[in-house]
């Protein structure tokens, strides 16, 4: 059974439209408290990848390849620490200057010396 074409537009239709929900995440090895903190434009397509990484035992950023060797990749855990909606009639540059500025904030809040 195939899906017809007008479904199929309406799907993608939906997906395109759906508010998008970006914020900032704090990626942590809890083995030696060594931690990866960034925005993201889209955190549920994030959190997926984060998942994916995680069944299959990849690396999720090549900073953290010496720990992951090390560790193994059931270490790293995933914490949201804010989200926020794209604001109506925000550009997507907007957005993603704004999410720049709330790592920044974040990123105040934590020991440097531990960042990847």
């Amino acid at each position: 059974m195939s899906m017809d074409k007008a479904r199929k537009r309406e799907i993608v239709s939906e997906y395109k439209q759906r508010k998008t929900t970006g914020g900032v995440y704090k990626v942590t090895n809890t083995a030696n408290g060594r931690y990866m903190l960034k925005a993201e434009v889209d955190l549920q397509s994030f959190q997926n990848r984060f998942n994916f990484n995680q069944r299959m035992k990849g690396c999720l950023h090549p900073k953290m390849r010496k720990d992951f060797d090390e560790f193994g990749s059931d270490v790293f855990v995933l914490e949201f620490l804010e989200e926020v909606e794209e604001k109506e009639g925000e550009s997507t540059m907007g957005f993603r200057d704004r999410l720049k500025r709330l790592e920044e904030a974040w990123s105040e809040k934590f020991d440097q010396e531990k960042a990847y």
